[in-house]
């Protein structure tokens, strides 16, 4: 009896540690860290939602894990080297994040968790959302940020040129596909990569909606937004487009247009006039000055992440 009972309580824990990785097996491995099935799985109802509520389609099932894995997999990452770096921001500083991020919605903190909870958001899971995205931050800045700068000579060719004076108060409402390079991509990875721009390029002129175009098909971190850039001022679109942006129309679809990481296609969605709003000496300067360094900042990152991805150990299928 004794050994019956044996057996049949090492049958049921095992049963239990089965169902147990059945529900919540590994999907990857990213150096010394893992993506659990349940994290790719509530990543992507989140992402259904955010479509659905910007009337966005819903892209293959196929299509939209493989686009959320490669959010989850630049975010591990991230992560990773800021654990390294040491990087632990004081639960002082998110408190104090989350309390600006609710006054500039002109709510207090309650009603910003209230809201939240009203869209499936738990407090800890937003809590721990700004921490990560601190830290990330962190370690990007400590990576890429300091290491670039913009000098006055710069800020000065820059503004007599002909692009910024025909430009000066206009910004460009943006959307962008890209399809990437590895870091040393050889003849062949251009080939395909420019082969695979311009397919896109043509079903986009045949009727595709270039949201649905981005999220299905963009390698782009934007990918998810619909490939949304929001609004920008020429210096703070990358050199590669920015001349062909002053030269097209609302609603143009341009590319493909080569770049370091890879390549666009770009959709100009809209442009507007603006005034500049920096209060400080010399107003039209600072913020070209700033202006530049974002630009230079996120040709950098994009370098940066296709640097890290190339160093790690990376398994989507372990």
């Amino acid at each position: 009896m004794k050994y019956i009972l044996l057996f049949i309580t090492t049958v049921f824990f095992s049963l239990q540690a089965y169902s147990a990785e059945k529900l919540d097996r590994m999907v990857a491995i990213i150096n010394n860290s893992v993506i659990l099935e349940s994290e790719l799985t509530d990543e992507m109802d989140k992402i259904k939602k955010q479509l659905k509520a910007e009337n966005t389609s819903l892209p293959p099932g196929d299509v939209l894990q493989k686009q959320v894995m490669e959010q989850l997999i630049n975010k591990k990452l991230q992560l990773q080297l800021a654990d390294l770096a040491g990087i632990d921001p004081p639960e002082s500083e998110i408190n104090n994040a989350i309390s600006n991020i609710a006054k500039n919605n002109r709510l207090t903190v309650d009603q910003l968790y209230d809201a939240l909870a009203k869209r499936g958001i738990s407090k800890y899971e937003y809590q721990k959302n700004i921490h990560d995205e601190y830290i990330i931050q962190a370690v990007q800045h400590q990576a890429i940020g300091a290491k670039i700068s913009v000098s006055d000579q710069e800020v000065d060719d820059f503004m007599r040129s002909a692009a910024w004076l025909a430009s000066t108060n206009k910004e460009y409402h943006l959307e962008d596909i890209l399809i990437a390079l590895p870091e040393a991509p050889t003849p062949d990875d251009v080939k395909n990569a420019k082969k695979h721009a311009e397919s896109l390029l043509n079903k986009i002129h045949q009727g595709l909606s270039f949201k649905d175009a981005a999220v299905a098909e963009s390698d782009d971190s934007k990918a998810l937004q619909g490939g949304d850039l929001g609004w920008r001022k020429l210096p703070e679109i990358p050199a590669a487009f920015s001349a062909l942006i002053l030269q097209a129309k609302e609603g143009d679809v341009l590319g493909p247009i080569q770049a370091a990481n890879g390549f666009h296609v770009i959709h100009l969605v809209q442009v507007r006039n603006v005034t500049l709003t920096d209060k400080a000496d010399n107003p039209q300067k600072n913020q070209v000055k700033k202006l530049l360094f974002e630009r230079k900042y996120e040709e950098a990152k994009n370098a940066w992440l296709t640097k890290i991805r190339s160093e790690a150990f990376i398994n989507t299928n372990p």
